[in-house]
C-alpha cells in the first residue's frame, strides 16, 4: 500500500486506527470459530458459516500466526 506523503500525520493515525480495529473485530469472530469447533467437534468450515465469516478467513489468520489469547 503506498501512501502520500502530503497525508496529515492526524489522519495517518486515523487510518492506521480504524484499519487495527477491524483486524481485531476480525480476530474476535476468528477466535469464537476456533473454540467452537474445538468444543463441539464440528469442521471450521461448519462453525465460520455460523459466525458468517469466510473459512478462507479463518485460515489465514491462524496460518499468519496472529495471537488470540
Amino acid at each position: 500500500m503506498i501512501i502520500p506523503d502530503s497525508i496529515h500525520t492526524r489522519t495517518l493515525a486515523q487510518i492506521k486506527e480504524k484499519l487495527f480495529s477491524l483486524i481485531n473485530f476480525k480476530a474476535e469472530e476468528v477466535k469464537k470459530t476456533l473454540i467452537t469447533a474445538a468444543l463441539s467437534r464440528d469442521s471450521i468450515e461448519n462453525k465460520a458459516k455460523e459466525f458468517e465469516i469466510s473459512p478462507q478467513t479463518v485460515r489465514n489468520y491462524v496460518s499468519m500466526g496472529i495471537s488470540f489469547f
